[in-house]
């Protein structure tokens, strides 16, 4: 008897998290405007109208909630598209799930990225 069985290969949590994020598919191009879905210390899950092939890499520019009293933090950084749903482009679609790994090892953003990731377990 053959049973489903799926095992999480994420070595990361994720958490549900509606934060604003700009792309940039191009050095020096244009930035174009979106939001997450869900984050984790690794990656990115976002929503795009525009379809974005695997292995595309990319500027992100996340918009992270302060803490009780601080400011919003805009955080830099780079990373490598690893799926988008639709697989293809398409008309009819209006908006693209787009999974992206951060390519960026930069001590600092990681720190900043896991610390938000924590709170919100």
């Amino acid at each position: 008897m053959k049973t489903d069985v799926t095992t999480e290969r994420r070595r990361e949590r994720r958490v549900d998290a509606r934060l604003q994020i700009e792309l940039q598919l191009e050095p020096g191009g244009p930035s174009h405007p979106s939001s997450t879905i869900n984050i984790s210390s690794n990656g990115v899950y976002f929503s795009s109208p525009r379809f974005v092939a695997p292995l595309t890499k990319l500027g992100l520019r996340l918009l992270l909630p302060g803490d009780e009293a601080g400011a919003e933090q805009a955080i830099d950084c780079r990373g490598i598209v690893v799926r988008c749903l639709p697989d293809r482009p398409s008309a009819g679609v209006k908006e693209y799930e787009v999974a992206c790994y951060f390519t960026d090892t930069d001590p600092q953003f990681q720190e900043r990225i896991s610390h938000y990731v924590t709170r919100h377990i």
